[in-house]
């Protein structure tokens, strides 16, 4: 296949994928809101919430200090998950920042106590994200911030349950040089470790900060 041809395969399946991703998430949020009419919930201002929190099934990757990462790691606080790779240009790098943004604001707002929530970054690009670079990537951006991948059984079984479409670009074997595309949404579970939301791109970090402090006051 030409490489001309591989971006655009490539570019047609991600805008196939943010499409469905889009009208998933509107559906989602339509169905929430028609189920809770007339209740007195607080409206949230960036995330979009699940009718009833999904179970999800166990999985087993590895964290950037190479232990075990598992369900139990979702479980006793809340947690932003966002998949992606370290060699992103731009989306990744952007959304992380966000990340960080949201997190220096719940802590500034939590000093006396536990900020309530942990940022999970998982790599769907492990063939290049040792447990080494996935290291240095999360702390460049913020030292609490969890970085996991693992085989790639794993990913697409948690992706999979989660709803995050992603696609590794084809490439000689043994080459660096190749593209992922994948979901741009941040996702949300809850201290149960039950997918709770998750927040759509173009993402407004003030805004889901808010919705977050909400969750955790």
């Amino acid at each position: 296949m030409s490489e001309s041809k591989s971006k655009n395969t490539g570019f047609q399946w991600l805008v196939l994928a943010t499409l469905v991703a889009l009208i998933s998430a509107v559906a989602g949020s339509s169905m929430w809101f028609a189920m809770h009419k007339g209740e007195n919930h607080s409206p949230t201002a960036a995330l979009m919430v699940l009718p009833e929190p999904r179970v999800i099934a166990d999985f087993a990757l590895i964290d950037h200090e190479g232990q075990s990462f598992g369900l139990d790691r979702l479980r006793g606080q809340w947690s932003l998950i966002f998949f992606g790779f370290t060699h992103c240009p731009d989306v990744c790098p952007n959304t992380l920042y966000d990340l960080k943004l949201i997190s220096e604001n719940l802590r500034l707002s939590n000093e006396d106590s536990s900020p309530g929530h942990q940022v999970i970054f998982v790599s769907v690009d492990p063939d290049r994200d040792t447990p080494e670079l996935l290291s240095q990537y999360v702390n460049y951006f913020d030292p609490g911030f969890v970085g996991v991948s693992g085989p790639e059984e794993q990913l697409a079984a948690l992706t999979m349950q989660l709803g995050i479409a992603y696609r590794i670009e084809e490439h000689e074997p043994g080459s660096d040089r190749y593209d992922v595309f994948h979901s741009a949404s941040v996702l949300l579970t809850d201290p149960q470790g039950r997918l709770f939301g998750a927040f759509p791109a173009p993402h407004q970090a003030e805004k889901m900060a808010e919705d977050l402090a909400d969750l955790i006051d």
